[in-house]
């Protein structure tokens, strides 16, 4: 098959194109940058000038929309946020746009969506019809989908898989949490209680290239691992994982919000998110429990 990957050089983006090519599928990427990668064929795009060479899409069989700036990698200011929506939503318009008058489309699009959509319910379970947030974060995500949506209207199958925290050697979650882990200064966040819902990067990748195949599957999948855990018991976990000490006082809730502002409200959110509808279409996870996807990242 001949995929097109949009936010190809990210973490997610990396793993699936790792994958791909292992099974000697062919790959495009869409980016803004000029650089040259091995085996993959790249193409140029600007979503600021609604530029975008379209020599991308010949033969493409499945569109992987993975392309939006970092929702942790910096504070959330105005001019953040501005960034953080544009990237998300010019970028699938472009897509859009670009393909509604061609003959020759591709099949599918896959696009990346966050559990950051759910509102807020500590302990409740959340499925994919659950009550959608009233902040940023699920606004920003809602705002994504119903854009992606769009792709339905010019016959084109549309997949949207909502990511829970993902967990790699890589960079994400672990990136910033194992680094004071690593010399023992782990410590659960908050009261510790918040429930996170996880999943390894490898299951992750794999869940994208079986819906890429499984043309039963249309709408929305959480991307979540079957068993979440709470950021104690996740902290706790890695500390372990890592062979370090866990007896430090969790950070207080005060000194979360003085240093990540209103993004602390991803860091000591608390959503149970259930795996049920994607395990139903046959996808199996290979990491159902933390402590042994920490271990793989750790080896």
């Amino acid at each position: 098959m001949k995929y097109l990957i949009t936010g190809g050089s990210g973490l997610v983006g990396s793993e699936i194109t790792k994958l791909l090519l292992e099974n000697n599928d062919v790959v495009n990427w869409l980016t803004s940058s000029k650089k040259e990668i091995k085996n993959v064929n790249s193409f140029n795009w600007n979503i600021y000038k609604n530029q975008l060479d379209e020599n991308c899409f010949q033969d493409v069989d499945v569109i992987i929309h993975l392309a939006g700036s970092g929702i942790a990698d910096k504070r959330w200011t105005v001019e953040r946020k501005k960034e953080l929506i544009e990237s998300r939503i010019k970028s699938t318009q472009l897509l859009f746009d670009s393909l509604k008058l061609m003959q020759n489309k591709p099949k599918t699009i896959i696009c990346a969506s966050a559990i950051g959509i759910y509102k807020n319910q500590n302990d409740q379970l959340l499925n994919e019809e659950s009550e959608i947030g009233n902040d940023f974060l699920a606004d920003l995500t809602n705002k994504w989908e119903i854009v992606t949506n769009q792709f339905e209207l010019i016959g084109i199958r549309v997949v949207k898989i909502r990511i829970g925290i993902v967990l790699s050697k890589n960079g994400g979650y672990l990136k910033s949490v194992a680094a004071p882990a690593k010399y023992g200064f782990a410590a659960a966040l908050g009261n510790g209680k918040m429930i996170t819902s996880w999943i390894h990067i490898s299951d992750l990748a794999n869940l994208f290239l079986f819906a890429s195949k499984n043309k039963k599957m249309q709408g929305v999948y959480n991307a979540v691992a079957p068993n979440p855990v709470t950021n104690f018991e996740m902290t706790k976990q890695i500390a372990k994982a890592l062979n370090r000490p866990f007896f430090l006082p969790n950070i207080p809730v005060f000194i979360l919000k003085f240093v990540f502002g209103e993004m602390s409200s991803v860091i000591l959110m608390s959503q149970n998110v259930s795996s049920k509808k994607t395990e139903e279409t046959g996808f199996k996870f290979e990491y159902l429990k933390v402590i042994d996807a920490l271990k793989n990242i750790y080896k």
